[in-house]
């Protein structure tokens, strides 16, 4: 009798909770609908957890511990020997169900112990299909007589809108790279880009789940936990976003060398920014923390925020990776494009060297130098860590600037700086003309810029006296 209690009432338990699951999935809906998402609430749901967590773990105790019924009756007879503060325990009933309920299951006559021990081992996630096979041979319609079938074709309506939305996304080619989202933005064109969706609910529902949410669900075993959290979404998606980011950079900037590109990558995958869209699609409204305070921290704040775009891209690959992706590399190369154009304007370390005139320093020099004037290009600063531009400046004797430059090196800070005098036309018109004005053997004077040591020249007389270089680039004799 205790036993066909004790089954009824895990039978009806268990026939609630698979009434729970399937509710959750959406295929019993009750007819009033006010009241379907008063259904469970989130205290509810835990209680529900940790009972079945322990009913699982009770009922394993209970057959690994107890004696069967036989043996149970053997301590009987063996109560005047045992220790006095064991004897008690005889006196109430835990131990003798205990030991009827081990006797049930050694003698096959309590299967359901052992689907309920064994139920996490059969559990596919999504699947309606009963596991318990005493509610295989039940009519499951009766569970189902309430349904409100107004809800069934709405959600079927709604689920086939959503696909034909999905297919028009499923043409676009995920490594074209749209060279016009700033002038779309400009325009008045959708932005922020539309965000691609994660079908599965459970999927979708992890994304927000912060670890935090978890640790104290002790009932849960430590894959239980792993699968309640975004963690491993969020590693999943870093891996992605740096992949796809590489990949739309690299094949839009065939220029570039590979520091450029490293230093390009570090502006679209940084946390800031990751912060920036998480909050353009209002992620943080989502997200679900406890006994997390990310204001305390910039840096931590914008990592917690940053995350939550990590796993979301995350969730779009397991949900369902081989048609998510491309539309994940089309999103992001959107989302990337304005941030990519104002680098390219602001960094110099991104500048188009293929533009840079190699031979600039060669032409100027060709234009106005001899060696008295003492071209040179003296560099005012180096690249740092801080500070990417090197600085180079273009002097003669004197330490006079004609031009100056800047670029991702000091080579190429030199070129721009004699670039820079070659486009002052007035200012080479009168190095030229100081040039063509002087005999050919004066403009083959070494200049002497330290000591200012004397030197008489060859085929000139005396009278005329000493050449000298004046603070304006001129010459003159004394």
């Amino acid at each position: 009798m205790t036993y066909i209690k004790i089954s009824k009432s895990l039978t009806q338990h268990l026939k609630n909770c698979q009434r729970i699951s399937e509710m959750i999935d959406g295929r019993i809906i009750s007819n009033d609908e006010n009241r379907i998402a008063d259904l469970y609430t989130y205290s509810q749901i835990i209680k529900l957890e940790h009972s079945i967590t322990d009913l699982v773990k009770q009922l394993k105790t209970v057959i690994e511990l107890s004696p069967n019924i036989k043996q149970y009756h053997q301590a009987l007879d063996q109560l005047p020997t045992m220790s006095s503060d064991l004897i008690p325990s005889f006196d109430r009933y835990q131990l003798k169900l205990a030991a009827e309920l081990t006797s049930l299951y050694q003698l096959g006559k309590l299967e359901l112990f052992n689907n309920i021990i064994h139920y996490s081992d059969k559990f596919k996630s999504g699947s309606s299909t009963p596991i318990l096979p005493e509610l295989q041979n039940e009519n499951l319609d009766l569970l189902s007589a309430n349904v409100t079938k107004s809800l069934h074709i709405n959600s079927h309506e709604n689920s086939k809108a959503t696909d034909e939305e999905e297919e028009e996304d499923d043409d676009e080619d995920g490594y074209e790279v749209i060279d016009n989202a700033v002038t779309d933005l400009k325009k008045g064109k959708e932005w922020p880009p539309k965000l691609p969706k994660i079908k599965n609910p459970v999927i979708r529902a992890r994304v927000f789940i912060h670890k935090s949410m978890i640790n104290d669900k002790l009932y849960l075993t430590d894959q239980e936990i792993i699968r309640s959290h975004n963690e491993r979404l969020e590693f999943l998606g870093d891996s992605i976003l740096n992949t796809t980011m590489t990949t739309i950079i690299y094949n839009k900037f065939p220029h570039f060398d590979e520091g450029q590109l490293s230093q390009l990558r570090m502006r679209l995958i940084n946390n800031e920014l990751l912060k920036e869209w998480s909050f353009l699609y209002k992620f943080p409204d989502e997200l679900k923390t406890h006994n997390v305070k990310p204001d305390d921290n910039k840096d931590g704040k914008q990592k917690l925020y940053a995350d939550v775009f990590e796993a979301y891209i995350g969730g779009l690959v397991e949900d369902n990776g081989k048609k998510n992706l491309p539309k994940i590399r089309k999103w992001l190369a959107k989302l990337a494009e304005p941030v990519i154009s104002k680098g390219l304007n602001s960094d110099i370390t991104l500048e188009n060297t293929t533009e840079v005139d190699v031979n600039a320093k060669k032409t100027l020099y060709s234009l106005i130098g001899y060696a008295a004037l003492n071209l040179h290009y003296y560099p005012v600063h180096k690249p740092t860590s801080t500070d990417p531009n090197a600085i180079v400046e273009c002097r003669i004797t004197g330490g006079k600037v004609l031009g100056r430059g800047v670029g991702k090196n000091i080579k190429i800070a030199g070129m721009r700086a004699a670039e820079d005098v070659l486009n002052n036309k007035e200012l080479i018109e009168k190095y030229v003309s100081l040039r063509a004005s002087l005999p050919k053997s004066e403009s083959v004077i070494k200049a002497n810029n330290d000591n200012t040591k004397k030197r008489k020249h060859e085929g000139h007389s005396n009278d005329r006296g000493k050449l000298k270089l004046l603070a304006d680039g001129s010459f003159a004799f004394k």
